[in-house]
């Protein structure tokens, strides 16, 4: 099905959209350590899970949009065709990381209105793990011009 789709949408798809993915993963990252420190105030906790699921819902926007951009290459330099595949399992592991977080959030404090320390570590990794995957992605499009030529 996707196939029949892909070409609808412009070969810079991906880069569009995964700005905001990285944006609202660092969003909920600092709405989670605000809450930390603000014990009883339960505006960061809410808001901690609210861009919690917002950034998993991006980073599968972002996915389906690294495969349709994907579709568009014509020319992959060896060097680049080495790392693609990271960096869609880096991609791949940050959704995970932040469904991981969202789901102990949800168990472990959410009637509390507070944040789980658990939830925050995961939710650091998931961060650490989207500017890993955002570095790798800009080496290949800068350095070895992928989609660009």
């Amino acid at each position: 099905m996707l196939t029949s789709i892909e070409h609808l949408f412009p070969a810079t798809i991906h880069p569009m959209v995964v700005h905001f993915t990285i944006a609202i993963n660092y969003l909920s990252l600092l709405a989670g350590v605000i809450g930390v420190f603000r014990r009883g105030d339960r505006f960061f906790a809410r808001s901690y899970v609210y861009l919690l699921i917002l950034s998993i819902l991006a980073t599968i926007a972002a996915g389906f949009a690294g495969v349709i951009s994907e579709s568009y290459l014509t020319h992959i330099s060896h060097s680049a065709a080495q790392m693609l595949p990271v960096h869609r399992r880096d991609g791949e592991l940050t959704g995970v990381l932040l469904v991981v977080a969202l789901g102990l959030q949800w168990v472990l404090a959410r009637r509390q209105d507070r944040i789980s320390w658990l939830s925050l570590l995961f939710s650091i990794a998931a961060a650490v793990m989207v500017t890993i995957t955002g570095h790798l992605g800009g080496t290949m499009v800068y350095h070895y011009g992928l989609g660009v030529h």
